[in-house]
């Protein structure tokens, strides 16, 4: 089912990932990358079904290689900002899921992202719904 890419530019992190998604039954990933640049090239070569993408990379940052991918890109961050949010949800990001989570959501969030199902932190959605009616506020003094 589920034939994942993990970007990351730590590597405990992309070896720790890997392994665990190894062990998942229904997961088979295709590669690892380092920077974000590295991430489109094999995006290319293997057409992964999911991209788990870190946003603080070098060269390139997951945001900018979000923009680039067109697959199911899932951010997986440390960072809980709405600065870090919506610029990769901008930029084509279907879900977001911090780097603290239980590693049985992590295998969940990405078997939903294969499905294109958007998956978001609680704490989230409270600001994406404030963000929105903000939005929607704005438009509508302009009409």
């Amino acid at each position: 089912m589920g034939v994942p890419i993990h970007v990351d530019d730590h590597a405990i992190v992309r070896q720790g990932v890997h392994a665990f998604l190894e062990m998942q039954t229904d997961f088979a990933v295709v590669g690892e990358a380092r920077s974000g640049a590295e991430a489109i090239e094999l995006v290319l070569e293997q057409a992964p079904d999911v991209v788990l993408m870190d946003l603080l990379m070098p060269d390139m940052d997951g945001v900018e290689a979000t923009r680039h991918v067109k697959r199911s890109v899932h951010a997986h961050t440390s960072y809980h900002q709405d600065e870090h949010i919506f610029p990769v949800l901008q930029a084509g990001a279907l879900s977001y899921i911090l780097k603290d989570a239980d590693p049985e959501e992590l295998a969940d969030a990405i078997r939903l992202a294969a499905r294109g199902e958007i998956i978001f932190p609680p704490m989230w959605l409270h600001a994406l719904a404030q963000s929105y009616g903000a939005l929607i506020a704005d438009y509508s003094t302009h009409l």
